[in-house]
């Protein structure tokens, strides 16, 4: 009887490339086992996850993402290393530098990687183009964003910007503002560092977009933001590399009228496969997993989602796909991780409900960033 290899992975539009028959990843893979490839919702995902680490659930591969819960993940003994005996034809070394800086935990491999979620603005052309006189810069600051709300809230019926905030998104879509005040979430000594005047005034300008939202923003993911833009409700956005394939495809009115911006403190993390340390079939997972993630398929993966993690997909496909240069440029040069620390998920957990609280006014902004240092400096 054939084994099978069973996969676990995060329901983001990226990933359903995979099992898409448009592209037949999946079905023309032909080897002596089976894959199981399972896509289980975000907010389900990391229970999941957790429960193969456990050994409560039986998946030989799950989706990681990056450096966010990386170190945590290896110093537990959650992930086995890559085997890295790598066929000619695999060219690991065509994966962006950053990126392989990211999958390695010491030089160690124990992550391949999928596809790249950084922060990348769209917006109207004809709009913020004939109220600026000008084109917009490729790269902009989050005041610069803020101005550009303002100035096209209420034109053409548009809001001016839909925000990400959700309590399941809100963290990072907050990020880059609270960058663009000289701190970070966490600093280089893993002690919070968004308690202070510069944090209470990110997260006050933050709030402030509101004011050029719709009105239920709040509740906004990826789903909500893609529709708001994509039906010309607002003039901008704010949304991840990994959603650029889906937020322009045929549901988007007037695609040739969308421009793109990188943000100048952007955030980028890779979403990538591990091998669970419990799988018993480790020589089947990384034959899989050197398949998927390989050069023919990152292009497939980089045209359905819009951001791919090697260099020659980029170059081959830069004059079909027009946000290509820009992200390219986005991961190389702007987008930042966040520093790999211990316990990621729940220290930032603290920062998805405490900031989702101040944008709800169930909390004060200076109350929601002391609160949330106390009770990370807990954990």
């Amino acid at each position: 009887m054939k084994k099978f290899l069973k996969v676990l992975a995060v329901a983001d539009p990226a990933v359903y490339v995979y099992k898409s028959e448009d592209y037949g990843i999946l079905s023309n893979f032909n080897e002596d086992f089976d894959v199981d490839f399972e896509i289980v919702p975000w907010e389900h995902y990391y229970s999941s996850m957790m429960e193969a680490f456990e050994g409560k659930k039986e998946y030989d591969v799950v989706m990681v993402a990056g450096h966010l819960w990386l170190k945590d993940f290896v110093d537990k003994g959650y992930l086995a290393p890559v085997d890295k005996n790598y066929g000619d034809d695999y060219e690991y070394e065509d994966i962006l530098p950053i990126i392989r800086k990211e999958i390695e935990i010491d030089d160690v491999q124990f992550l391949y990687p999928s596809f790249c979620d950084g922060h990348i603005v769209l917006y109207r052309k004809s709009i913020v183009e004939k109220l600026l006189g000008k084109k917009l810069p490729k790269v902009i600051t989050t005041d610069e964003l803020i101005d550009m709300a303002a100035m096209c809230n209420g034109v053409d019926g548009m809001r001016g910007i839909a925000l990400k905030a959700h309590p399941s998104e809100i963290f990072l879509d907050f990020l880059p503002y609270l960058r663009n005040e000289g701190v970070d979430a966490i600093d280089e000594f893993n002690i919070p560092s968004f308690n202070n005047l510069q944090g209470l005034k990110a997260l006050k300008k933050y709030m402030s977009l509101k004011a050029f939202a719709p009105i239920d923003t709040g509740n906004y993911g990826n789903d909500g933001v893609r529709e708001a833009f994509q039906k010309k409700q607002v003039a901008c956005i704010t949304t991840w590399g990994g959603q650029l394939g889906v937020v322009l495809g045929e549901e988007c009115l007037d695609r040739e009228d969308i421009g793109f911006a990188a943000l100048k403190t952007s955030w980028n993390v890779t979403w990538s496969f591990g091998i669970n340390a419990k799988s018993k079939n480790m020589d089947e997972a990384n034959r899989f997993l050197r398949y998927i993630t390989s050069k023919s398929v990152d292009r497939y993966v980089g045209g359905y989602a819009g951001s791919p993690v090697r260099k020659s997909t980029y170059l081959k496909d830069r004059e079909v796909y027009n946000w290509y240069d820009i992200h390219l440029e986005l991961i190389e040069t702007y987008a930042k991780p966040l520093s790999k620390i211990n316990n990621a998920g729940d220290k930032f957990g603290v920062l998805y409900d405490n900031l989702s609280k101040a944008f709800s006014n169930g909390m004060s902004p200076i109350e929601a960033l002391k609160d949330a240092e106390e009770r990370i400096l807990k954990l």
